[in-house]
């Protein structure tokens, strides 16, 4: 744009002429407009000078020592917002409606061209004008004094103005939009963190500074790990942050690492990562967001230690130890070698539960496991079972007489034992009676012989208690089994199977949502059958595929009689192990289902933990055949097993049934509490219904209900019955 110089009005042109020579006699030439000098006696120099400053998008001004305007460009005029004659008519400093940075405004006594003069330096300055359309501008005003160095007496003021509105615009819409990011961030519910290429942090949200205990100022600026990746961590935090930086990982992967909070505390964070590109495509900042999974991590692994260890004692359970005999039992027949099982009872354990009480026998069992322990030896393995039993699984390796060695360790077992117990400041003596049985003389699979053991427990408990017995075989047992073989196929053959319905519980309403389906047995000769006592024959023998037939049609006859009385639970019922290798399982299911017209959605086939996890590979197949089908399934006796959330969680599995030993303590063992606490936030987080089952006391029912369980069962609640003592409503807990 073309800029020209603006006369002063004629009155000043005397003062200005002197002005100017002033101004010539220090080497600026600045030409003003009233100048009685026509343009052709400037000397080339001068008008050199004049065309550079009338060139200038900055705005220039020189003023006298009281800050009168002597000579100015268009551009100064039009960055003050001024016309030449409110220039003219008053001084540079109260030129113009003008604010500081900081909005302070410019006055006569306090202005850079005043300050100039007084201290006798250049000043500069950022100022804002506001104008009359509501509007403002900003620009830099840098004033400099004239005259003053090698003798020479200072004659007035240089102001250079420009105007910097884009740049200070630009800069509040950039800072707008970080205050704006910045907002967004800190109400996230994750960590996160840019961190600049070389590993610095750049930006850091509210969540990441709560968690790490840093206020945001110390850690903008500073190494991201040098200040929270632990030491040992370090080299492979960088190694993969560089990694990523240089393009040799995709940014989309996620990782697991460690973090080390202010107060030393180490927290386990899942990481994903972006990458920030400039416009070249270069990658300049990697963007982190993280999540604490910190607690999540601790409850898996209490789970999964509970899944192969006893709550109680801290010893490994009974799937740990029959993972350990498979091994052992491989091994024995590669190397022709023997292996012994011990099973150790407590003889008057129950007294001690009925006259001191749980607590008192609990210590008694924690007592009998390090007993026990301090005798076992690096080989051996030490798992306790169930209540007051406990297995011994001995390393026979090399043993010359493997007989020998089990009785020496069994006797051990039992002097240890026939000590005196002190708890509750009382002294009694409790014993044991213990079984064992050896591969391959006594059994050549898992199963056998722990069921092998387990009777030679038993034959000690009749000799008197306080005694080791080896196995041996009871001609009784076998025609007793042969009897009770007889007694259950006439039973299938002569309707004297039963079903009783255990009602499942909404905890939220009291109504029941879902009724188990339980097998009864009542048999003319001898009354009622437990299960314990038929179910493991007919699994045996192969009774149980016939009389798993039969509870699903007898199940889809009372739900096909439920329905025409509008009362629609869902129908819950076992299979077992033997049913599950059936290769017509599912379509004899759904074609007893469909020959009511009913809905296969209102059947859930439940399955034990150890069932399905024994062989996940297979057991998948046929889970999904189920699902399928439209059935729901339900994992029984979960905790029992071997497995974890994190196992089941690729299965099609809807609902999760906790098993009874995880709520028996609770409320009174933290321990427990918690465990059931982290199986029902981990199954809701996994999507699963949650059923616990043996509520038995009001304090574990209001526990349930205090931490959002959906769905219980348990004789508190309602014992198994018959179809038509079934209410479909109660009131629980009352």
């Amino acid at each position: 744009m073309g800029i020209s110089w603006i006369r002063a009005p004629f009155g000043e042109r005397s003062r200005q002429r002197r002005a100017d020579e002033r101004l010539v006699s220090h080497g600026l030439v600045v030409e003003s407009g009233p100048t009685d000098r026509a343009h052709d006696a400037l000397t080339p120099s001068e008008r050199l000078s004049r065309t550079v400053v009338d060139g200038l998008e900055e705005g220039v001004v020189v003023t006298d020592l009281e800050l009168r305007a002597l000579s100015w460009n268009a551009s100064a005029l039009r960055i003050l917002g001024v016309s030449a004659a409110q220039l003219t008519a008053s001084t540079v400093a109260a030129a113009g409606t003008l604010q500081y940075a900081d909005g302070k405004p410019v006055t006569a006594a306090d202005n850079p061209a005043r300050r100039a003069l007084r201290q006798g330096g250049p000043v500069r300055a950022t100022v804002r004008r506001s104008s009359s359309d509501g509007g403002e501008r900003w620009f830099t005003v840098l004033a400099r004094p004239i005259g003053g160095a090698h003798g020479t007496s200072r004659s007035g003021v240089v102001c250079t103005y420009a105007d910097v509105t884009g740049s200070v615009e630009a800069e509040r819409r950039l800072r707008e939009e970080r205050d704006r990011a910045q907002r967004f961030l800190d109400v996230a519910s994750t960590l996160v963190v840019v961190l600049d290429a070389r590993g610095r942090v750049e930006l850091v949200n509210r969540q990441g500074c709560e968690l790490l205990g840093y206020p945001e100022e110390e850690l903008v600026g500073r190494d991201w790990f040098e200040v929270v990746v632990p030491k040992a961590d370090r080299f492979d935090a960088r190694r993969a942050f560089f990694r990523l930086v240089f393009g040799a990982d995709p940014p989309g992967d996620s990782l697991e690492t460690t973090v080390q909070t202010r107060s030393g505390e180490a927290r386990q964070i899942a990481w994903r990562n972006a990458v920030l590109r400039d416009a070249a495509g270069k990658i300049t900042s990697v963007l982190r967001s993280g999540e604490d999974i910190t607690e999540r991590r601790r409850a898996e692994a209490r789970i999964t230690f509970l899944a192969y260890h006893d709550a109680l004692t801290g010893l490994p359970n009974r799937p740990l130890l029959e993972e350990q005999l498979v091994r052992d039992l491989a091994r024995a027949r590669r190397t022709d070698e023997a292996v012994a099982l011990l099973h150790v009872d407590l003889d008057n354990f129950k007294l001690v539960n009925d006259s001191l009480g749980h607590g008192a026998g609990d210590a008694v069992l924690r007592e009998t496991a390090a007993r026990i322990s301090d005798l076992t030896r690096a080989g051996d393995l030490l798992a306790r079972q169930t209540g007051d039993e406990f297995l011994l699984l001995l390393d026979c390796r090399g043993a010359a007489d493997v007989r020998a060695v089990a009785l020496l360790a069994g006797d051990r077992i039992a002097a240890a034992l026939d000590r005196p117990f002190e708890t509750c400041d009382a002294e009694f003596h409790v014993g044991a009676s213990i079984g064992v049985a050896l591969y391959p003389e006594h059994a050549d699979d898992p199963e056998t012989l722990f069921k092998q053991a387990d009777a030679a427990m038993r034959q000690a408990k009749r000799g008197g208690g306080g005694s080791v017995t080896f196995y041996e075989p009871e001609v009784s047992d076998a025609r007793a089994r042969l009897s009770l073989t007889t007694r259950l196929r006439r039973a299938i053959d002569g309707d004297e199977l039963r079903l009783h319905y255990q009602p499942i519980f909404r905890l939220d309403d009291g109504a029941v949502a879902a009724v188990e389906a339980l097998v009864r047995w009542e048999d003319p000769e001898h009354g009622l059958v437990p299960p314990a006592a038929f179910i493991p024959v007919a699994e045996e023998t192969g009774l149980i595929d016939p009389i798993g037939e039969w509870v699903i049609d007898e199940l889809c006859r009372q739900a096909s009689a439920w329905r025409s009385q509008g009362f629609r639970p869902r129908l819950c019922f076992n299979l077992s192990p033997r049913q599950l290798r059936r290769a017509d399982l599912v379509a004899s299911i759904a074609d007893g289902i469909a020959a009511r017209a009913l809905d296969p959605g209102q059947f859930c086939a439940e399955l034990t933990e150890t069932a399905v996890m024994s062989d996940a590979t297979r057991q998948r197949s046929l889970l999904t055949e189920l699902s399928e089908a439209g059935l729901a399934i339900a994992i029984d006796d979960f905790g029992a097993g071997h497995s974890s959330l994190a196992r089941l969680r690729d299965l099609p599995v809807q609902v999760l049934k906790v098993d009874r030993s995880f709520i028996a303590r609770v409320p009174q063992d933290p321990g427990s509490s918690s465990i059931v606490a982290a199986v029902l936030a981990l199954s809701s987080a996994l999507g699963m219904e949650t059923v616990v089952e043996g509520v038995e006391e009001p304090a574990q029912l209001d526990f349930l209900r205090r931490h959002g369980c959906p769905l219980a069962q348990g004789f508190l609640l309602g014992r198994p019955v018959p179809a038509q003592e079934l209410r479909p409503l109660a009131a629980v807990g009352s």
